[in-house]
Formats: C-alpha cells, structure tokens, sequence
C-alpha cells in the first residue's frame, strides 16, 4: 500500500510540474533578448533532475589556490534562446566570457570585442575554434554549430551571489552586443536576465 501511494505522490508530482503540452513549467530565472525586433527567451525549467541543466547558465570561477597557473578567474554564461511560446525550438546559442580580477563588479558595464578583430569564424573553412585564448573575453554567437559570429557589447550585473556552486551562481542584469551577419549586416541583440 505504501508503495502504491509512493507511486500516486510521484506521478501526480510529475503532472502537475508539466504545463499543457506536457513540457516543463518555465521557473523565473530565464533570459529574454530581442533579435531584430523579435523577443527570443530562455527560461529553467522549475524542476530539473540532480545533475541536469537547463535554460540560461551562469558559471563564475575562481582561481585556484593549489595551482595558481590553472583556472583564471572569469565569468561564462550561456543561453540558447528561442521564441515565446517555442520550447522546442532553439534558435541560436551564444557564450559570453571574460575573465576578472577581485570579484564581479555590479553596475559595470564588461566591454567585449572580437578577438584579433575576426568577427566571422567557419569551422570548415577555418578549422578548429580554440578556446585557449582564456585571457582574452569573447562573446560568441552561432545559428548551426559551424558558423560563429564574434560580437561587440557587453555584459552589466545589477546583482551578483557567487555564494552557492559554481555552476549555481545567482545573478541579473542586462546584455546588448552586436554580430556581424553573412551578407554584412549587423544584428543587434539586447535583454536582460535574472537566475
């Protein structure tokens, strides 16, 4: 009886965390950035696995006292945004990096360009993309996983908790950059996040 109980407490908890077509109920913490007009999202999923991710990610690292030749301290946050109401669709995926000194710093605007100026890199035309290059900060963006586009902008934290896990730092604030397109446009992307 207790098992069948256990088994009724479970299902029902995974109905109920399910929205109406049956994907995951969207928590607060999410990104929303515009696209050439078009507002694009990234939301965690308000209950996750032990050991699962989802959504925007915020990732701060801290230099290693053990090996201080290893980690540089800096700053990552990934998203693969998609349209409202889109779930299952991703539509791009972008990185941010850029490494710090002393701790975050809140209402400061990082500046980020290009490195080396290259701001179109095509891995069958170019080879292997090589993030070795961890002092310098970049924020790459990509549609295929073939072409990325390295923008200009940059990232601004209103709020900033490195308290928990690294790989569960708590923060908000805003992101504006711009890619350089194919065809020699520029798309500009501007939003805000809060995990």
């Amino acid at each position: 009886m207790k098992k069948a109980l256990l088994l009724l407490g479970i299902i029902s908890f995974l109905f109920f965390s399910c929205d109406k077509e049956g994907g995951p109920i969207p928590s607060d913490n999410k990104l929303e950035i515009q696209k050439d007009g078009v507002t694009y999202v990234d939301e965690r999923s308000i209950i996750l696995p032990p050991g699962a991710y989802d959504g925007p990610r915020l990732i701060y690292d801290t230099p290693s006292t053990i090996n201080p030749s290893g980690i540089k301290e800096s700053v990552r946050f990934t998203s693969s945004p998609y349209k409202k109401g889109n779930r299952n669709n991703k539509e791009f995926t972008f990185n941010i990096y850029f490494p710090i000194e002393g701790g975050v710093s809140l209402n400061k605007k990082y500046e980020i360009k290009p490195i080396n100026g290259k701001e179109i890199f095509n891995i069958e035309r170019d080879g292997k993309i090589l993030d070795h290059e961890k002092d310098l900060a970049y924020i790459r963006y990509t549609e295929d996983n073939k072409t990325y586009h390295y923008g200009t902008g940059y990232i601004s934290f209103t709020h900033f908790d490195d308290s928990g896990l690294k790989e569960n730092i708590k923060g908000s604030g805003t992101i504006e950059f711009s890619i350089l397109n194919k065809d020699g446009s520029k798309s500009i992307l501007k939003g805000t996040f809060k995990l």
